[in-house]
């Protein structure tokens, strides 16, 4: 009985191990399609838009900051 009962965690380790790598592969792939779906539902001009926004709530809009040039 003690001799099964290491090969039982062993296949339960094994079989988590499987599991989890099958997940995350899972998850990338469906992530990935997801992403390319909403990229192409909502189209480049948005989604450039959109990168400019955040940029300019973040204060990195690509243009020189004046304030800083008068000092």
């Amino acid at each position: 009985m003690s001799k099964a009962l290491p090969r039982r965690r062993a296949v339960s380790r094994r079989k988590r191990m499987v599991f989890f790598a099958v997940g995350a592969a899972m998850g990338s792939a469906l992530g990935l399609v997801i992403g390319s779906l909403l990229t192409f539902w909502i189209g480049d001009g948005t989604l450039r838009a959109i990168q400019r926004g955040i940029r300019r709530i973040s204060g990195d809009d690509g243009h020189p900051s004046f304030d800083l040039l008068l000092q």
